[in-house]
């Protein structure tokens, strides 16, 4: 997964296709109202089970791998209901169901990650997840219901969750202890090669990669829990401690960021010159197959003995507002995340279910990132979330060039609330 932030133009198609669409199928308008009366849903949801309309056929908008595929089809074969599965990213489906939505061409059953879901429900996009609500909690790890949640209703059903650590090739690395940051830097400077293009250590240039340093201090993107966009403290002590602590990185990996993007990077790590990789845990199956020894370790301590705190994710899927059949949508996006189907996508895809109790691995690497998962924070669900990568992305690449840090971040958060007071 190559995790980008479009929420900036996602939110321009958004505000274009509301102002140009004043109307949607009366499912929409069912669904408008279910997120009015969700109580009720429930109480009703209680009573009755959850019959899919006649004649339904379904869409489905997914990163498309085996279990999806698989899954599909035993939907169907129980619910005699066909569904045709497109293979869209989880991150730019909302804003394809911004425009395909009101057209008739949108999916009933979509993948999101929870960083767009403000957005999403703002501009109408999702119907809640009212009928199987208390089934979905009574199987799902709380952070991931969380991040599902905005404004205290549940939209998602809740496939797996994602942050990101350290890949080590252990046949580089050997036996050097790898404790702390000090002990990488240490071995980074008798390791590196720049003439081979050899690297100790490389990371993902992204914001949401290189955040974990600033929260590791004491850095935050919204305060109350990522939750106040009044509360911007990507410029606090903390984050400036962080940033500073990224810069003095350019002794070790003396590159600019345009010669370390990800294709860059995965191609030096899987060609054995990278020997430590910061990346994502939706890359463990292909990483566990390289031809040497892999591990994975979460971020040691800084300086200071404070740890990088890591972003994670959650992917959820979520049924449209503008899905004609709105009650088979809802019994597809519950099949798809029930316990037993996050059992088998751990199998097939290797990825952490967001249902509790089906992941029983035990080997180094999944270990490895349920240890970075412990020391993480789910990243915002806002609508606000849209400038995050807008305003720190070049924050970072600023820093890294040698910009002063602290007038760096607080430009940075001065623009996150201009545009966010400008946007009300």
């Amino acid at each position: 997964m190559k995790k980008k932030l479009g929420l900036l133009a996602l939110s321009a198609v958004m505000t274009f296709t509301l102002a140009a669409c004043g109307g949607k199928t009366n499912s929409a308008n069912t669904g408008n109202e279910a997120t009015n009366g969700t109580g009720q849903q429930n109480e009703a949801a209680a009573n009755e089970e959850l019959k899919p309309e006649p004649g339904a056929e379904l869409k489905l908008w997914t990163i498309k791998d085996d279990f999806t595929e698989n899954a599909a089809k035993e939907f169907e074969q129980k619910y005699n209901i066909k569904v045709t599965t497109e293979d869209v990213t989880f991150w730019d489906s909302p804003a394809r169901l911004a425009t395909d939505g009101p057209a008739g061409m949108g999916a009933d059953v979509f993948g999101m990650t929870n960083d767009f879901l403000g957005g999403a429900v703002g501009s109408g996009l999702v119907l809640p997840n009212d009928y199987f609500e208390e089934e979905t909690k009574s199987i799902t790890r709380k952070d991931a219901i969380d991040a599902s949640t905005f404004e205290g209703v549940l939209y998602g059903y809740p496939r797996s969750v994602y942050t990101y650590a350290l890949y080590v090739n252990k046949d580089l690395v050997k036996d050097v202890k790898l404790d702390t940051w000090d002990d990488i830097i240490t071995f980074a400077k008798k390791f590196n090669d720049e003439k081979n293009n050899k690297y100790a250590y490389m990371f993902d240039t992204g914001s949401f990669f290189l955040f974990s340093y600033l929260a590791g201090y004491g850095g935050y993107v919204f305060g109350n829990n990522e939750t106040d966009p009044k509360d911007i403290g990507i410029n606090n002590e903390g984050a400036v401690k962080g940033m500073q602590f990224i810069q003095s990185l350019k002794e070790i990996l003396p590159l600019k960021f345009s010669d370390m993007n990800v294709d860059i990077k995965t191609g030096l790590f899987e060609s054995g010159k990278l020997a430590i990789n910061m990346d994502g845990s939706w890359n463990m199956a292909k990483f566990s197959k390289l031809p040497f020894n892999v591990t994975v370790i979460p971020m040691p301590p800084m300086p200071g003995d404070k740890a990088p705190v890591t972003l994670a994710g959650t992917t959820s899927y979520y049924v449209s507002a503008y899905s004609k059949y709105p009650n088979a949508a809802k019994l597809f996006a519950n099949f798809l995340t029930s316990k037993e189907n996050q059992a088998k996508a751990v199998e097939v895809t290797g990825e952490f279910p967001a249902a509790e109790g089906v992941d029983n691995r035990t080997d180094e690497i999944p270990q490895g990132f349920q240890k970075q998962l412990a020391n993480s924070r789910m990243w915002s669900n806002l609508p606000e979330m849209k400038y995050f990568g807008q305003y720190l992305d070049p924050a970072f690449t600023a820093v890294w060039e040698g910009a002063d840090v602290k007038t760096t971040l607080d430009k940075a958060a001065a623009g996150m609330k201009s545009s966010i007071e400008n946007q009300k």
